[in-house]
């Protein structure tokens, strides 16, 4: 048999604190691979993303999504307590969206905790950008992220990091959430800058706006509203520059 972190499966860190279940104190959670399976439902699930409301990516003329997961699995979860004693079993089921979204939130739980202490000692901004479908002509997020990255150092702000997800609705619109993170500026009676919108070059609907509270509360309800991926993309990234 081999054992499974379960961190592995879903990506939630699980022995960190101690849970009560049924009057006994569960310490950690030990999980053994039990078996893998082809979702049967998972070939009449994946979907061509509609060219109206699609955003096109090197010259792509079919960019599928799945509304399913392809693989489940089967996980022996064992319940132990503090002293090593096994309390209890049970089968636990994953999937290949639930293991997507867990490592979404460990990649997101690293980019906040770096950037956490310096927003709350007011040494960095954070801006939440919201980007619509693109027409066909439209830029790629990666290219979005290096022309911010360049008017920022054009401007003499200074470029700290990025991460955006990609979300696709229930209809089938895919759209991108952002988080750009500078050096503090505060314009306060002053316009929001030019240089840092982006809708010259995304050639859509965008929104931005300063961070008010945690980044993860902007981000993390975007990553379990909808499950459905676009098939062979990257679903987020990721970037943090060291000074």
């Amino acid at each position: 048999m081999t054992k499974v972190h379960h961190a592995d499966c879903i990506g939630n860190t699980i022995d960190q604190d101690i849970n009560v279940i049924d009057n006994q104190s569960v310490a950690y959670k030990n999980y053994t691979f039990l078996g893998r399976k082809l979702n049967d439902q998972y070939a009449d699930s994946v979907k061509i993303l509609p060219l109206r409301t699609c955003l096109l990516h090197n010259k792509s003329d079919k960019i599928l999504v799945e509304t399913r997961p392809k693989w489940i699995t089967d996980l022996l979860m064992h319940k132990v307590d503090a002293e090593g004693e096994i309390l209890g079993t049970e089968v636990y089921q994953t999937n290949t969206f639930k293991s997507a979204i867990g490592r979404k939130i460990k990649a997101l739980d690293r980019f906040v905790n770096h950037f956490r202490p310096l927003y709350r000692a007011r040494k960095v901004s954070m801006l939440f950008y919201t980007l619509t479908i693109a027409n066909q002509s439209g830029s790629d997020i990666k290219d979005i992220c290096n022309i911010l990255k360049k008017r920022c150092k054009r401007n003499g702000l200074r470029f700290r990091g990025y991460f955006w997800i990609s979300e696709i609705s229930e209809n089938l619109h895919w759209h991108y959430h952002l988080c750009l993170v500078t050096d503090r500026f505060n314009v306060k009676g002053e316009a929001f800058p030019d240089y840092l919108k982006v809708d010259d070059i995304w050639e859509a609907g965008t929104q931005v706006e300063f961070v008010k509270k945690d980044i993860k509360h902007y981000m993390a309800k975007y990553m379990s509203k909808h499950n459905y991926r676009i098939l062979s993309r990257r679903s987020y990234g990721k970037s943090i520059v060291k000074i």
